[in-house]
């Protein structure tokens, strides 16, 4: 595993595993297969100043979305492969949030000790909710590479 204190190279690892993991599904879900997902680089923020006048960053909403009608067992092997998957990186912190799967939402989270966060949320078609599945991540505050030099 590498060092993932600077950001740039958070942002670049949680992009290139969300991507993997987009891809994992595609091969798993034959639905997904050949299909175009929405793509989203996510948007920068940036934290006050410290006291060495450095500033911190953390990058929202990094992700990809498609809207496509899945099944509850389409939604239970997105669960099985979240979790073998990211159970191998560094947001091993895995849970699946099952309040609303009766309303036909299925939530799942991987996260870390440091506040990042990988999430995927399907949405099964009824009168609730638009069909379609979505991974987001979240990368947390960390300084670039020329504030540490």
């Amino acid at each position: 595993m590498e060092n993932l204190e600077i950001f740039e190279k958070a942002c670049k690892y949680f992009s290139d595993n969300i991507f993997e993991f987009k891809e994992t599904l595609s091969e798993k879900i034959p639905i997904l297969k050949d299909k175009d997902w929405e793509f989203d680089k996510g948007s920068t923020k940036v934290f006050k100043a410290d006291e060495k006048g450095r500033k911190k960053r953390c990058k929202c909403s990094i992700g990809y979305r498609i809207k496509i009608e899945l099944t509850e067992a389409d939604a239970e092997t997105v669960w099985d492969n979240f979790n073998t998957f990211f159970e191998k990186t560094y947001t091993a912190d895995i849970e699946k949030i099952s309040n609303n799967e009766e309303l036909g939402r299925y939530e799942f989270i991987a996260k870390n000790t440091l506040g990042d966060e990988i999430r995927c949320s399907i949405y099964l078609a009824n009168e609730w909710n638009i069909a379609q599945i979505f991974i987001l991540g979240y990368v947390s505050g960390r300084y670039k590479k020329s504030d540490l030099e």
